[in-house]
């Protein structure tokens, strides 16, 4: 009879102990599930963050930043990733320079001359200026001898000067990249006119 009493109660007490634990694995399925699901969307949402600020991150680093409203060359003498020689002498070491061309832009031209913000010396007939990097002051248009504000930042001391129209000219812009004579990489320079560029077969001749 005790036997029987005591085969009862650890029947009993068994079928408590897995019922404990067959509840304990459910709560813990229960938990690990939607964690594991909300991690996987949230890696997910961060790998498409860092992918989109590494790519803007690029595009920032490229520095090729050009006025709104500028039109591309729909067919320029030197397309896109085509290569020529510079003849320009705007930089120290950039004259006979082979350039890659970055991009081609058909656009009026202008050369000013300009007291820098930062006090050195002024820049006389600096080459270039595209339409949307200067603005008359008045009611003057941009012709020779028109006095404007610089709204470009290609160097210090740029961005906000004063300056005076020198040269006007229509004509095709030329974005490069290049290697100058002392050894340097120069990335997306601004700007080279076309007649300031020659390609390869031109230049041999």
């Amino acid at each position: 009879m005790k036997f029987k009493i005591w085969l009862l109660s650890f029947s009993f007490v068994s079928a408590l102990f897995l019922a404990a634990c067959s509840t304990n694995v459910t709560t813990k399925d229960d938990e690990n599930g939607p964690e594991a699901t909300n991690n996987m969307a949230d890696t997910d949402k961060q790998v498409g963050d860092d992918e989109q600020n590494e790519n803007a991150g690029n595009y920032e680093q490229s520095g090729l930043v050009v006025p709104e409203g500028l039109t591309e060359s729909s067919n320029p003498k030197y397309p896109v990733g085509s290569k020529a020689i510079v003849h320009a002498s705007h930089t120290d070491g950039m004259e006979g320079a082979e350039a890659t061309i970055k991009a081609a832009y058909d656009t009026t031209v202008y050369s000013v001359s300009y007291t820098p913000t930062n006090g050195e010396e002024f820049e006389e007939n600096h080459k270039w200026f595209v339409e949307g990097e200067i603005t008359a002051l008045g009611e003057e248009e941009l012709d020779v001898g028109a006095e404007v504000i610089i709204d470009a930042d290609h160097m210090d001391g740029m961005k906000g000067a004063q300056g005076t129209i020198d040269t006007v000219e229509e004509t095709t812009v030329y974005v490069v990249d290049y290697t100058n004579s002392l050894g340097e990489t120069v990335e997306n320079h601004l700007w080279l006119k076309e007649s300031e560029l020659v390609s390869e077969v031109e230049d041999v001749k």
